[in-house]
């Protein structure tokens, strides 16, 4: 760790006040970088240079002064972090006078230090994180493949594990925050901070293979679920996440958005369309998921281009032709129904088939995708969409 002159004198002007004597503090060339001492900053320090060189601590006794260019009598130790010297703190005064007192302001400037390197780290790795995430849900994610590739092994994080994306309009808990506390800057950081907390206690988060950013009045999800999930552990997952947010149910306004399940990384972007959407016509208050059939609905027909990219649409056809089309003649079949105004037996006779055999067709389809064409408006319309144009 490079200890900056700016960090120094902060720690420098805390100690000093404490233990009344002058504390100086030499970067890893022996150069006073921080001191009570102005005049002597950017001056080099005879027994700080003998530390370094020797790993362990230096007494300047008043005779030995003329020894060490530089230095005035005190006692002077290294700076250990993570098993290295990267600088030394010195205590001025009588060696046997200071000696107790130096050992704690190296103990303190150390523990400083590392809280400090803690928070440089976490800074780095959130901002890593940002721009990971922003990489990921940007149309271009594809273009960007190699760079994306880099954040991700900085970060150990598999791309390739299939995940929903989760949006939640967190603005409820920051004007509450600001109520109470004033429009400060530092609210929403706060108030941030405290959103972390609770969602890393929550045990709802993966530490290592799930992301989660801030951005404005919004908190960002990448969530991974098993490739074969079924919706409800979506749905479920999101119900979770608003009682650990908002566990007496105060924030009215707070609405979480879950969009479709992307099995590669190339699809979190439509995940992100679908979560936006769904937080912002879902019902406030409830977790909201893009396999809501009267959300979907309405997100393909309203969204231009959603019928190309939707990853609940994809979903459900796949489920549909892998099970049901040519086992049960379900493209026929539902068309049939949607022809003949959604009449069971208007269409069992349009298929020549007796009517039980297509109420058991349609318990197929309802046990298969939830759907529910002969009996849900929205239902029939996202059976026109998956089964459009595939009569045989």
């Amino acid at each position: 760790m490079l200890i900056t002159a700016a960090l120094a004198q902060k720690i420098v002007d805390n100690i000093m006040p404490i233990v009344r004597q002058n504390v100086n503090i030499m970067n890893s060339e022996g150069v006073i970088i921080a001191s009570g001492q102005p005049e002597r900053l950017q001056t080099r320090h005879q027994g700080a240079i003998a530390v370094i060189a020797s790993g362990r601590e230096v007494e300047i006794a008043p005779e030995d002064v003329a020894g060490y260019p530089g230095a005035q009598p005190g006692l002077n130790w290294p700076i250990v972090l993570e098993g290295q010297v990267v600088g030394v703190v010195g205590l001025s005064g009588h060696p046997d006078a200071v000696r107790d007192t130096a050992r704690i302001v190296k103990m303190v400037t150390e523990l400083l230090l590392e809280r400090e390197g803690l928070v440089e780290k976490f800074r780095d790795n959130l901002q890593l994180r940002e721009q990971l995430v922003r990489l990921l849900l940007s149309p271009g994610a594809r273009r960007q493949h190699e760079k994306i590739e880099q954040l991700a092994a900085l970060l150990r994080f598999e791309l390739r594990t299939p995940r929903c994306v989760a949006v939640v309009d967190i603005e409820p808990v920051l004007a509450e925050a600001r109520k109470q506390y004033g429009p400060h800057g530092l609210v929403a950081s706060r108030v941030e901070a405290q959103l972390a907390e609770v969602l890393g206690a929550s045990g709802l988060l993966d530490a290592e293979q799930d992301l989660y950013v801030f951005s404005e009045a919004a908190l960002v999800v990448l969530k991974g679920f098993a490739a074969d999930a079924a919706p409800d552990a979506f749905c479920a997952w999101g119900a979770a996440l608003q009682t650990v947010l908002d566990p007496e149910g105060r924030h009215t306004g707070l609405a979480i958005g879950i969009g479709g399940l992307a099995v590669s990384p190339d699809e979190l972007h439509h995940s992100y369309q679908e979560a936006l959407y769904v937080r912002k016509h879902g019902k406030r208050g409830v977790a909201a998921c893009i396999y809501d059939f009267d959300l979907l609905a309405a997100y393909l027909l309203r969204v231009p281009g959603a019928l190309a990219g939707c990853l609940a649409l994809k979903q459900q056809r796949n489920a549909v032709c892998e099970s049901l089309c040519v086992k049960y003649d379900m493209g026929n079949t539902v068309n049939a129904l949607l022809n003949n105004n959604l009449n069971v037996s208007s269409a069992a006779k349009a298929l020549y088939i007796h009517r039980n055999t297509l109420v058991f067709r349609l318990a197929k389809l309802k046990q298969t995708t939830g759907l529910q064409p002969e009996r849900f408006f929205n239902h029939a319309v996202l059976c026109k969409i998956i089964f459009g144009g595939q009569e045989n």
